[in-house]
């Protein structure tokens, strides 16, 4: 596969009228698989697997490092004293906590690789870092498309787990709606944004009732 650059990441990218799910992505790399069986104790790790669904959902030709970056991004949330946020009262764009969960995730995957016996030789694990640090926010060389993947895949596997945290009195319905529409509306990539209105509509509707 080859890597995308900054003009590349719209360019590449098959713009669809009609909304349907990303299929699931075959395993094609040692690495991406032991990468999915080490995520598979994580509480959220169908959240990071239908992320990389998604990211070759909008670029079938993301490489190696977007592809490892999108299945681990959140990794840091699977061992503990982590940052945290407040979800009653914090701002979901907090730059200082977002910062903090995506470098942490960077660090931790920058040591399950280095541990990792035959590692592609062409796999940059600095890419990989960079990719998970910007995961929250998009950018250049790829980025924007890794935090689309992270949007779509959040929309439409997290819904439960955002209910929760309002059945179990972490923040009121109207908060956790911002969270849906945070996600929905940081997103960059056209084709992307087609996608994610019906999956935010779905996002809101689950909190209907509550």
């Amino acid at each position: 596969m080859k890597a995308t650059n900054d003009q590349d990441d719209t360019e590449s990218i098959r713009v669809r009228t009609a909304i349907e799910p990303a299929p699931s992505l075959p395993v094609c790399t040692e690495i991406e698989r032991r990468a999915i069986a080490w995520i598979s104790p994580y509480n959220q790790a169908l959240h990071l697997e239908r992320a990389r669904d998604w990211l070759a959902y909008l670029d079938p030709d993301a490489p190696l490092e977007a592809r490892l970056a999108v299945v681990t991004h959140d990794i840091e949330r699977m061992f503990p004293n982590g940052p945290q946020l407040d979800k009653a009262t914090g701002r979901f764009d907090d730059p200082h906590y977002l910062y903090a969960h995506a470098a942490r995730s960077a660090e931790v995957v920058g040591f399950w690789l280095h541990a990792q016996a035959d590692v592609p030789e062409e796999l940059s694990l600095s890419e990989v870092q960079r990719l998970i640090t910007l995961h929250e926010f998009g950018g250049v060389g790829g980025a924007d498309l890794v935090q689309a993947a992270d949007s779509l895949s959040f929309l439409e596997t997290l819904q439960d787990v955002v209910r929760k945290w309002v059945t179990h009195g972490e923040c009121d319905a109207e908060q956790a709606r911002a969270k849906h529409r945070y996600m929905a509306d940081r997103i960059r990539i056209p084709a992307a944004q087609q996608v994610a209105g019906p999956l935010l509509e779905q996002a809101l509707a689950s909190l209907d009732d509550l």
